[in-house]
């Protein structure tokens, strides 16, 4: 009997929930698939029809969490309304608020990333590149309405508020504060910070100046270089052997 992509996804999904209880509790090292299928209600089998691996799993939990961000921010009616730092700390807020119950799993998930960086840059590629694009249809709209100027090198200020956002993240996981008063604190003036930059056209000057700089310095060398002489090649014995006089 073919099962349905609705049951699919249910299942998909009961798979990951079993693999955040299961994880949280003993560790990723410790967590066996066998133990998820369990959790999950499926056979040992089934469970690699969905997710190879442990770390396959974790990639998912992202992915859903970013897609019920959207989601989230979709519904607000007015969120269209809202200023450029409202809709990023909306956003940030957003996916706090989504890890919360799971923030010893999401701790843990962070950890694993940290110690095979080269294997998670490549896995989670995908969950930072939907992030990204949500950054991006902010950017853009705030630009439209000319909230903020257009900027230079536009397509790298949507990495560098992702990398923020992470920063953020990694913050928030350790913060022990009540409610996490301190997190709240730097979101704030960070965002506030990034923001009045992007208005400020501050970022726009510095950056001119600093391609200014390099284009000149270029030149420069490039002109020195073709002015210096051509050097005498040097003959020497060969390396660590007597000389012959």
């Amino acid at each position: 009997m073919k099962v349905s992509q609705k049951e699919q996804l249910k299942t998909r999904r009961k798979l990951i929930a079993a693999a955040v209880d299961v994880i949280t509790e003993k560790g990723f090292k410790a967590a066996t698939m066998r133990e998820i299928a369990r959790r999950g209600e499926v056979s040992d089998a089934t469970i690699y029809n969905y997710f190879p691996t442990k770390e396959k799993i974790l990639v998912a939990y992202f992915e859903e969490s970013q897609l019920a961000t959207v989601e989230i921010l979709k519904e607000i009616s007015d969120f269209h309304t809202y200023t450029l730092q409202e809709q990023l700390h909306t956003l940030i807020e957003t996916k706090l608020e989504q890890f919360l119950p799971d923030r010893e799993f999401v701790a843990i998930a962070f950890e694993r990333a940290f110690q095979t960086p080269v294997v998670s840059k490549s896995e989670m590629a995908n969950s930072r590149a939907m992030f990204i694009e949500v950054v991006s249809d902010m950017l853009d709209a705030a630009i439209e309405a000319e909230e903020i100027p257009e900027q230079p090198y536009q397509g790298l200020l949507p990495e560098l508020i992702t990398d923020l956002y992470l920063g953020i993240l990694c913050y928030w996981l350790k913060d022990d504060s009540e409610r996490f008063t301190r997190t709240t604190q730097l979101l704030d003036k960070s965002l506030d910070l990034v923001v009045s930059l992007l208005q400020s056209g501050v970022v726009a000057k510095a950056l001119d100046i600093v391609s200014f700089l390099f284009r000149q310095h270029i030149s420069s060398l490039l002109d020195n270089l073709a002015a210096s002489p051509i050097k005498k090649v040097i003959r020497k014995r060969p390396f660590m052997e007597p000389s012959r006089e």
